[in-house]
């Protein structure tokens, strides 16, 4: 790919790439991913198709990474206990109980999500962290969206499964009260 060639799929692709991530991200951060996509588009040009033909779809591709970051970010950010002033009625002090109860809750979904494969792992965040539809989750999965509301109700199944087993399963930290053999 010569630089002409990539200017000119640069001028052809901007305003959709932008306005596939208006859609889902907003304009400020949407102007980040058309700039971010571009960017590694030019450091990967050597890695495109050889078929022309092709580049836009490679470019889009990259887009839709782009935007899902960006929305992951978002969720991570509003799931992390060190931005807890960005959640509403942030300032109520919690109880000691409620502290602990969050520490466990945590731990066991932590645990659980470990249990899951890679594929049930990537359904839960695309299903549970980001703020879309069924549609839209089930365009950035690449499936149908009956196909994506089956996934989450076997993915709901499987969960409902795993925290069971996670109340039955003793921490073995926890039975020898900590102190190792």
């Amino acid at each position: 790919m010569t630089e002409e060639d990539f200017g000119d799929l640069y001028r052809s692709l901007r305003d959709p790439v932008f306005l596939f991530a208006i859609r889902r991200v907003g304009s400020e951060a949407a102007a980040d991913v058309v700039s971010e996509t571009f960017e590694i588009a030019w450091r990967k040009r050597a890695d495109f198709p050889k078929d022309p033909k092709m580049w836009a779809a490679w470019v889009v591709g990259i887009a839709k990474n782009k935007v899902l970051q960006e929305i992951q970010r978002r969720s991570r950010k509003h799931h992390d206990n060190r931005f807890v002033e960005d959640w509403p009625g942030a300032h109520r002090q919690p109880s000691p109980e409620d502290v602990a109860r969050a520490v466990i809750d945590s731990d066991n979904a932590r645990r659980i999500y470990s249990r899951l494969t890679p594929a049930e792992q990537l359904l839960f965040d695309v299903a549970f962290l980001r703020e879309l539809s069924a549609d839209d989750c089930a365009h950035a999965l690449g499936i149908s969206t009956s196909a994506f509301t089956s996934r989450v109700s076997r993915l709901r199944q499987r969960l409902r499964y795993l925290e069971g087993e996670e109340v039955h399963e003793p921490d073995p930290a926890i039975s020898s009260g900590g102190a190792s053999e």
